[in-house]
Formats: structure tokens, C-alpha cells, sequence
């Protein structure tokens, strides 16, 4: 592969095609790989969240063991909006930075579970039972600040229902069990542990540069032309209203080359090129959630863009002295 940007100054734009709380889609130009898999390294491995760190089991009669509560209970998702993408936002702190001894508002969010079977039949325990018990509650804080397990109820279905198809199960009690514990969940990022994974899927893909002859093309007979369309696993091309071969889907095109190794069986090697634009990039991110959660993946990607500018400031600080104390903004501007 060549890169048409490894000896000229590297200018990089996102036009976003598509923004919504669980998916959202980008092309990024004008730049190279490096700048595209450090993006999607970031959003992998450093955008922080909030997750269940410490459990602390006070009664647990369910036929599970202490250590597999703990483990699911460190799994489940929960909305992380304000944590903080860099050390100068007034989010979260990491637990290990801070100044308390056990928790404290800025560090922690406590959840609880209390919950018995007194009925005859097995009662399922899911993440809607965890509660955040408002003891570290900020002052002043904001509805979306508000920590809590995702996805949320449905209020459109029945609660039996909503559990049954949305809720994440814990555990399940029969009669006369009891399941109570108390757990802390704290900030950090997914390179400490998969638990704090922000998102489910960030991919990219190459802009697909596909050419054809066309008079090699209009050459085949009807049944070589229907061949060679379905020589393509993500059907790329199609036949048109005159049955001639078209590039219908260019932007599914995974390189696979099977549209080339059919050409060359046919020796025809300049019928169709296919080669990857090392300088366009489309991206794929989706959320974890339905909703948009622990973290809405749009803030993801803006978060994911200011943990880079952080990092190439602390890089300037280190090599060149330049002391930069002016990032991408926290929110959008107005």
C-alpha cells in the first residue's frame, strides 16, 4: 500500500454520515492510517466509563457462587456521560488518584440489591433490581450526571415482558432465598479491563477504488456477465435494465479479489482492478446498548478526539517544552 500523505503536511477531516445515540458512521480524509487506527485504538482501549469495581456480598442463598455475582455484576453497563474524557475535566477521578479513603462523590457511585423470593416459583434477579442508593449523590448535579444500569426500563411493555426480553440476568432465587450485597463502581478505561469498554464495534474500512473495462465487459455473453456478478460474495456488482455489469455497491466491496481471480480465469487481467484508497477511511461505531449506553457513541467519538489532542500536547510538553493549556472543548459549542 502507498500513502499519498508521508511527505506532506497531514490535514485530516471527518464528514459524519450518519449520528445517532447507538451507531454513528464518519469518513475521515485526507490523512493516513497511522491517524485513522490511533482513533480507533483510543475509542477501543482509552474513552473512560464507569463499571462495578468492588462488591461486597452480605447474603447470598442463590446456588451461585460469591466470586461469579462479583464477575457479573463487574459486567453490567451503565450510563458514564460526564465522566471525564481528560485530567483537566470536572468529571470523575480515577480511585487510585484520589484523595479519599474509601469513596467520596468524586470518585464513586454506590449501587445496591436486595431482593427475596417468598413466592412459589423462581424469581429471575436482573439488572433492573441494582439501585444506586444516592450515597456519594453530587450537589447540584445534572439528570443526564445521574449513574445508573442500562438499558433502562421500556415503559411501552409490561414489566414481566420488559424483563424477560431486556433485562440482564444476575441470578435466579427460588423460595426463601435471599440475594443482598452493596457494590462500588468507579472511572477507568478499557486497556485496565474489558469491563470498562465503551463501545461494542469500532471499525474501519478503505474507500474501494474499483475499475473496469467496459469493453472487455460487453464482451461476455450473457451467462459470463451473470458469472462474474455473482463471483462477488457482497454482490458489489449487478446487472442494469440492458443487462450490462455495473458497480451497484461499491462501498460493500471487502477486497476479497474474487472478481479479479475470475477475470484472470478467463484471461482477461484488465477487466476489472480493485486496490484500496490508503487515504479514505469510513468508520463504524456502535454502542454497546440499544440507547446509547454506558456512553452514547457519539460522545464517544468527540471523546476519542479529545484524549488524542491531550496526548500529542503532553508529547509537545515532553519534547519541546511547549506548556499547552488549551484542548478540544469538553461540549459542543453552541
Amino acid at each position: 500500500m502507498t500513502f499519498p500523505y508521508e511527505n506532506d503536511p497531514r490535514k485530516p477531516k471527518i464528514n459524519v454520515t450518519h449520528a445517532a445515540p447507538n451507531l454513528v458512521k464518519f469518513t475521515l480524509t485526507e490523512t493516513d492510517v497511522s491517524v485513522a487506527n490511533a482513533l480507533r485504538r483510543i475509542m477501543l482501549a482509552e474513552v473512560p466509563t464507569l463499571a462495578i469495581d468492588t462488591v461486597n456480598i452480605e447474603d447470598n442463598e442463590s446456588v451461585i457462587f460469591d466470586e461469579f455475582l462479583a464477575h457479573r455484576m463487574g459486567l453490567l453497563p451503565m450510563t458514564s456521560h460526564k465522566v471525564g474524557d481528560i485530567p483537566p475535566d470536572p468529571g470523575y477521578v480515577e480511585y487510585k488518584n484520589c484523595t479519599c479513603f474509601d469513596g467520596c462523590p468524586f470518585c464513586t457511585v454506590e449501587f445496591s440489591l436486595n431482593v427475596g423470593n417468598d413466592e412459589d416459583k423462581v424469581l429471575t434477579v436482573t439488572h433492573f433490581d441494582v439501585e444506586n442508593t444516592g450515597k456519594y449523590k453530587r450537589a447540584n448535579a445534572s439528570p443526564i450526571e445521574e449513574v445508573k444500569m442500562v438499558p433502562s426500563r421500556n415503559p411501552d411493555v409490561e414489566e414481566q415482558t420488559d424483563i424477560k426480553e431486556n433485562g440482564i440476568i444476575i441470578a435466579k432465587l427460588k423460595k426463601d432465598q435471599h440475594l443482598r450485597f452493596l457494590c462500588h463502581a468507579r472511572k477507568g478505561v478499557p486497556k485496565y479491563h474489558a469491563k470498562f469498554m465503551p463501545v461494542a464495534t469500532v471499525l474501519y474500512q478503505f474507500e474501494p477504488i474499483i475499475k473496469t473495462d467496459r469493453q472487455m465487459l460487453d464482451g461476455l455473453s450473457l451467462d459470463d456477465r451473470i458469472d462474474f456478478v455473482q463471483s462477488c460474495p457482497r454482490k458489489v456488482f449487478d446487472l442494469d435494465i440492458e443487462d450490462n455489469v455495473q458497480i451497484a455497491r461499491k462501498e460493500d466491496c471487502i477486497f476479497c479479489d474474487e472478481c479479479v481471480a475470475k477475470a484472470k480465469a478467463w484471461g482477461k487481467d484488465d477487466m476489472v482492478k480493485v486496490k484500496m484508497d490508503c487515504g479514505v477511511f469510513h468508520f463504524t461505531v456502535e454502542a454497546v446498548t440499544p440507547e446509547g449506553g454506558p456512553r452514547n457513541v457519539i460522545d464517544v467519538v468527540r471523546a476519542s478526539l479529545r484524549i488524542l489532542d491531550y496526548k500529542m500536547s503532553d508529547f509537545l510538553k515532553d519534547a519541546y517544552d511547549d506548556d499547552i493549556k488549551e484542548w478540544l472543548p469538553w461540549e459542543r459549542p453552541a
